[in-house]
């Protein structure tokens, strides 16, 4: 039976706001870049822009979140029936928080298109134009690789 997280929840309201302040986290990241680093004047194109791909970034970190929770329910129910196992190492630990997974794929996707496509951009067009087209199509990406792994991995169905 596939989860749908209630985000508005006691157990799990708390998760959202660490997922949501992560990926602001990224955002502010991405504005420090945009600001100083890339010498982006305008206000609007460095806060505003942030605003709605944070929004999007958060929503492909739940998408992730619910995928990998589907995958420990799944297992947490098949564990009755196995051997216990040694000690997890403490990078396995870390990454079998339920945060650091989403926030891992969103971060590293969102990295590497953004400097990968702001880097091509800049042959064709000035570092504003080159940061929003870069800023929207990591966003982008990240969407489509959060509904890939909901697909392939989890297999939530959204009702």
């Amino acid at each position: 039976m596939p989860i749908k997280i209630r985000w508005k929840s006691k157990e799990y309201f708390g998760i959202g706001l660490l997922l949501f302040g992560m990926c602001g986290m990224i955002q502010l990241f991405f504005i420090f870049v945009g600001q100083y680093l890339l010498g982006i004047g305008n206000y609007i194109v460095v806060i505003l822009i942030p605003i709605g791909i944070w929004v999007a970034l958060f929503y492909a970190a739940s998408i992730i979140f619910e995928s990998y929770a589907q995958i420990e329910r799944r297992k947490k129910f098949r564990s009755h029936f196995h051997k216990s196992r040694k000690k997890n190492p403490k990078l396995q630990k870390f990454l079998n928080f339920p945060i650091t997974k989403p926030i891992l794929i969103i971060f590293l996707l969102s990295i590497a298109f953004f400097f990968s496509s702001f880097f091509i951009c800049t042959l064709f067009f000035d570092n504003t134009w080159a940061f929003l087209i870069a800023e929207n199509l990591s966003a982008i990406i990240c969407l489509l690789a959060a509904n890939l792994i909901e697909k392939n991995v989890g297999r939530i169905q959204r009702y």
